[in-house]
């Protein structure tokens, strides 16, 4: 099997005849060169594969999507790591991070994120991606962007490269939604960065979020404020507020990010810059970052386990 670098393609199926078409194919040709395989998908698509499989289910890893990729930014470090696992070796992979259930924000980061895996894989070790799309319970819109981010399409049998496929889309771009209602807002130098962590305390208290949760949002936040400090001009904003009863932060700054792989790539202990955002997507449901020649805004989400992103 010939491999010319990362091959990435979108699967768009309407029920599970067309699920299987496109995926079973696909791991058989794995199977018969004996590729590394990883399938990241939810439950169901799961046991409709292992089924059809068979006994080859044992030699393809399976993971829940809905449990590693539930923070859309974490898919990236979970490729990379099955990369770097196979020693450069072609291998392949399944992962379907969108599915309908996913709140609208959280569907508008996997659209980012599908972008960004090109940038992040494009100029590294052959290997496939195959990334299903339920065309079924997905929208037009949302299907119309599933082709500018992926080079090939494959639907109904039929692979056709995508002729709206945009290579170095900007993924920091746009704006985000303002707040639902009106936020407490913190400006902060680095005097302020006690007052920050004691406003987060005190709203996420308020919230009903439990001492964990209080942690890990106190911890992510001031890594961003910190951040604003030392790169952002010295200075930002914090603001807080709740929506559909959960409580969301945001830390804006002056600064840009250049860097469309910040916070997906494991900085190493070298590196200057990059570790607030990696830690803040570590202990996150979603991150939105929006960044550009006016500043940088950073918007956190933790949510209850029963209110995640699924």
């Amino acid at each position: 099997m010939e491999h010319t670098g990362f091959q990435h393609q979108a699967l768009i199926y309407d029920g599970a005849e067309e699920y299987l078409a496109g995926a079973i194919p696909y791991l058989e040709a794995g199977l018969e060169v004996e590729q590394q395989m990883l399938v990241a998908v939810g439950p169901d698509q799961a046991e409709l594969l292992r089924d059809q499989l068979g006994a080859d289910a044992e030699l393809i890893r399976f993971l829940d999507m809905r449990e590693v990729g539930r923070n859309p930014a974490s898919i990236i470090p979970l490729w990379a790591e099955f990369i770097e696992e196979n020693a450069g070796l072609p291998v392949r992979g399944i992962g379907e991070a969108v599915w309908a259930a996913r709140s609208s924000v959280a569907l508008e980061e996997c659209h980012r994120l599908e972008s960004l895996i090109n940038t992040a894989f494009d100029r590294g070790a052959a290997w496939d991606l195959l990334c299903p799309y339920n065309a079924g319970s997905l929208g037009d819109e949302l299907l119309d962007h599933v082709a500018h981010s992926h080079p090939s399409i494959v639907r109904g049998g039929r692979s056709e490269r995508s002729s709206t496929f945009l290579r170095d889309e900007d993924c920091f771009g746009g704006e985000l939604a303002p707040p639902s209602t009106t936020p407490e807002t913190l400006a902060f130098d680095v005097t302020g960065l006690g007052e920050v962590r004691r406003r987060v305390t005190a709203a996420a208290e308020r919230a009903g979020m439990d001492p964990t949760e209080v942690a890990d949002l106190v911890t992510a936040v001031s890594e961003l404020a910190a951040n604003s400090v030392m790169h952002g001009g010295g200075s930002g904003t914090l603001r807080l507020w709740e929506e559909h009863e959960r409580l969301l932060a945001e830390v804006e700054d002056r600064g840009l990010i250049e860097e469309p792989l910040v916070g997906r790539i494991r900085p190493d202990v070298h590196q200057e810059g990059g570790r607030g955002l990696w830690l803040a997507n570590q202990l996150c449901d979603l991150v939105q970052i929006r960044s550009g020649d006016s500043g940088t805004t950073v918007r956190l989400h933790l949510l209850a386990r029963e209110a995640a992103f699924v």
